[in-house]
């Protein structure tokens, strides 16, 4: 295991996890993303659903798409909502998951990410094409990348964009859909990841084990795992990481790189997000099921 001295010292504490709740929402879940501030949790299934959830697991909303999902987002303010599918469709989604709009793109939808206040949603297609429209569905800005990018994500505290393809390349752009910078790397990525400033920028690279980058792109030292990193998810300050593999197994991680607690799932979860301070965690389980896990900190004995 190896990583970088610049990554930040680790918290002075210890982690256990316990399970607050359990709600079976659907079928099989597909995803699960977090709007931070407003601590709801947003989950798709196999038969289109959308469910959305508070930190307590109770329901707060639900809308059913007419058409197979791609991809779902949410504004971290809980202002906005999106999704995106298989053909196309883009649907924009009030707090209570009513549609405000839809439009169309001419190729297969991957990937789309909300900004923190809910005024742009960018959204990528199977062609390579990355587009950012407003809050109304009006164009923004569009540009074309090497490959499609299968993972996006804004920074909470920037008008920066993230986005990584499947294999071998993450880039930063601007809301113009200017690339500010990008790395190559020999890698498939499973997950991307990013704190409130952008300081740190996470990625699970199964095999490879998970890369840092800093807001400037430069790298930021690796760590490697006893299993494949396959999804990864960080508190607004960067110091904490849950990070699932391949199989049944959680991994909490603090800043400096250290496993500081983990938690065997009976089954290997689909999705995974973090709260803002990291003092819980939603986990998506792919027979329907949300679990709430506390991050409860104890003061170290050693």
């Amino acid at each position: 295991m190896a990583s970088s001295a610049s990554i930040p010292a680790p918290r002075p504490l210890n982690t256990r996890l316990r399970t607050l709740w359990t709600l079976k929402i659907g079928t099989r879940l597909r995803g699960l993303v977090l709007a931070r501030e407003r601590e709801r949790l947003l989950a798709w299934d196999d038969n289109h659903w959308l469910h959305l959830l508070n930190h307590k697991g109770e329901r707060q909303g639900q809308w059913h798409s007419p058409a197979e999902l791609a991809a779902v987002c949410c504004a971290d303010d809980g202002s906005a909502f999106a999704a995106v599918g298989t053909r196309g469709e883009i649907w924009w989604l009030a707090p209570d998951l009513m549609p405000r709009w839809q439009k169309s793109l001419p190729y297969a939808a991957v990937a789309a990410a909300l900004d923190p206040f809910g005024q742009y949603l960018a959204v990528s297609d199977s062609r390579g094409n990355l587009r950012v429209v407003d809050q109304l569905g009006r164009p923004v800005s569009q540009t074309v990348t090497p490959r499609p990018l299968h993972h996006l994500v804004f920074v909470p505290e920037a008008p920066v964009l993230l986005g990584t393809a499947d294999i071998g390349l993450l880039a930063a752009f601007d809301l113009s859909c200017n690339c500010l910078w990008r790395d190559g790397l020999v890698a498939t990525i499973g997950a991307l990841a990013v704190n409130g400033s952008g300081d740190r920028i996470v990625l699970a690279c199964y095999s490879e084990g998970l890369r840092f980058y800093n807001a400037t792109g430069h790298k930021q030292g690796h760590l490697n795992l006893s299993e494949p990193s396959r999804l990864a998810a960080l508190s607004f300050d960067g110091q904490l990481m849950v990070v699932a593999g391949l199989g049944e197994k959680l991994l909490v991680i603090d800043g400096g790189g250290k496993t500081v607690s983990s938690k065997t799932l009976d089954k290997a979860a689909v999705a995974v997000a973090v709260a803002p301070l990291g003092e819980w965690a939603g986990v998506a389980l792919p027979d329907g099921r949300v679990l709430g896990i506390e991050l409860q900190e104890l003061t170290s004995s050693g």
